[in-house]
């Protein structure tokens, strides 16, 4: 289990629920299969699937836990043709237009009548709360799905007293200062070789450059010329690399093949689970705050 893409919170007050009482408050809210006439439902799996029971899986104090979704899928393109072909038979035969109210009405019938047929499409978002470290820490490349698990997560436990992180220099600042002057990297950080400028102002430009020197007067010209830095490779302790984004989130993570290596578990499934769980919380735990302190310590230089 190894996180991709994460948004990270942080608990404005210390996080006091263990796991028990944690998997007792989100089973109030367990996953169940949609309704003939519902369109979406989601609520909460066992982060082991099939070979788990619980709700919340505990290692080394950290709580992972599994968010499922199941979507109707009712293509938005065969819903119009299907109305267009109504509302085209009712003109022949009564010899008048169908109005906006009666479409809006048609399509009303038509999606009760294809919606018990229709595919559903399961979609699973992991997360994890860190207790010591403060954090929640959500597998999802999209703030969305991130808030949607956040919303469910409050309503289960009652309150969530969690906050995007805040740093002194706005990650866009940091970066675009790193891209021109690589020497105000914190140590233990290296750029890579992707990025990501765009201009600011009413009309935007982007350039995005991958697999090549970011420290180059090619590139370094895009933000003379008036660009920002958005997004950026970054390498840390040579263990993790990751693309930063402007809004603190960090994409595209590569955990280095020796971490890898060191979960194996010699194929027992729930064995490997806790083993990539237990270095990948133990690595984004440091990485987080050290990344925070290299964003803050950049407003000072």
């Amino acid at each position: 289990m190894w996180f991709r893409n994460i948004q990270f919170y942080r608990f404005e007050q210390p996080f006091t629920m263990g796991g028990d009482a944690l998997n007792a408050a989100l089973e109030k809210h367990q996953a169940r299969g949609c309704g003939q006439m519902e369109l979406a439902c989601e609520g909460w799996a066992a982060p082991l699937g099939l070979q788990g029971e619980m709700l919340v899986h505990e290692v080394d104090g950290r709580l992972m836990f599994c968010l499922r979704r199941e979507d109707k899928v009712l293509p938005a393109s065969l819903v119009r043709e299907l109305l267009d072909a109504k509302a085209f038979e009712i003109e022949q035969q009564a010899g008048r237009p169908v109005g906006r109210k009666e479409r809006a009405e048609l399509k009303d019938q038509l999606m009760n009548e294809l919606l018990p047929r229709a595919l559903v499409k399961a979609s699973h978002t992991f997360a994890y709360i860190d207790p010591k470290g403060g954090w929640l820490v959500v597998n999802a490349a999209s703030s969305k799905k991130s808030e949607e698990l956040i919303m469910l997560l409050r309503k289960s436990v009652g309150t969530l007293n969690v906050v995007l992180p805040q740093t002194k220099a706005s990650p866009e600042a940091a970066m675009t200062q790193w891209l021109m002057d690589e020497a105000t990297l914190p140590e233990g950080f290296v750029l890579e070789d992707e990025c990501e400028l765009r201009s600011v102002g009413e009309v935007t430009s982007t350039v995005r450059c991958k697999y090549v020197d970011v420290a180059s007067s090619e590139v370094r010209a895009h933000v003379l010329s008036g660009k920002r830095v958005f997004k950026m490779g970054m390498g840390w302790q040579g263990k993790v690399s990751f693309v930063l984004s402007d809004d603190t989130s960090i994409r595209r993570i590569r955990f280095d093949s020796e971490l890898v290596e060191q979960a194996d578990a010699d194929g027992d499934a729930s064995a490997q689970f806790d083993a990539d769980f237990a270095i990948m919380g133990a690595e984004l735990g440091m990485l987080i705050p050290e990344l925070l302190s290299a964003l803050d310590a950049s407003a000072d230089e």
